[in-house]
């Protein structure tokens, strides 16, 4: 096979993407709707529909004239991203994480009310004892705990910190602390589960943009405070890259805020 050829296939393949991504996120539209979206002209894009309705990866809308994902095609999107372990998922990126910082990095799920960890790469400096691959910790210490409980769904969430905070008082500290995570995406740690260290937590997502899990990286308190922005920077694109490899694409706002 020719590049030319690959190079033609792979185009049209991006194209494909695009439309599919747009309906997905926009809903039904007209093909002049979707070329205005992707950027292509309205008669190379409902060439392109044709091909995917004839394929079943779209289908006809509920509207005359309007387009939109087919259900098969969003069963076997559900399917592949079911496959697709978090784990394996976010391989790449803790390792890289751990090796850009230097500091141990972690990665979290949330289990009944505590947060598990999963995996691990121990940094060059000091090791922490506090979080090994299966040991837990509560959803209000830690990096990758305050990320996840910052993220779940507001009613998980509500009755999640009623259990933890048993007084108004605590339970305002700890949902303005949660909602400052939330809004910046990035959640900090300090000293609340060993002195003398702190960590910085960011939310994976997946493809559905449903909670998956937690990455964050933990070290001396000081080391963490003098390169908080490029660690936070750090902490936030690995978590970028976790999630966009279970498929999820950040909204505009989103997109902005980064």
């Amino acid at each position: 096979m020719s590049d030319d050829t690959t190079s033609g296939g792979m185009a049209i393949l991006a194209k494909a993407g695009s439309v599919l991504t747009t309906l997905e996120t926009q809903g039904d539209l007209t093909a002049a709707g979707i070329a205005e979206h992707v950027g292509e002209p309205v008669s190379s894009t409902y060439r392109l529909l044709a091909q995917l309705v004839r394929v079943g990866w779209v289908d006809k809308g509920h509207e005359r004239g309007t387009f939109r994902v087919s259900a098969s095609f969003l069963r076997l999107g559900s399917y592949l991203e079911d496959q697709i372990n978090i784990r394996q998922a976010s391989e790449n990126a803790l390792r890289e994480l751990q090796k850009a910082t230097r500091l141990t990095s972690f990665l979290c799920v949330l289990r009944s009310t505590g947060a598990v960890c999963i995996d691990r790469y121990d940094g060059k400096g000091v090791r922490s004892l506090s979080m090994r691959i299966g040991d837990s910790l509560p959803l209000d210490r830690g990096g990758a705990p305050i990320a996840l409980l910052a993220n779940s769904p507001e009613q998980e969430r509500e009755e999640l910190v009623a259990n933890l905070a048993t007084t108004e008082i605590a339970r305002t500290t700890l949902t303005t602390r949660l909602d400052e995570a939330r809004t910046r995406g990035l959640a900090w740690s300090d000293e609340d589960v060993t002195p003398g260290i702190a960590a910085i937590g960011a939310p994976v997502f997946n493809h559905r943009g449903e909670l998956e899990g937690a990455l964050s990286v933990s070290g001396l308190r000081e080391q963490l405070i003098e390169h908080r922005a490029d660690i936070e920077r750090l902490v936030a694109d690995a978590a970028s890259a976790a999630s966009e490899e279970l498929g999820y694409r950040p909204t505009p706002e989103e997109s902005a805020r980064s």
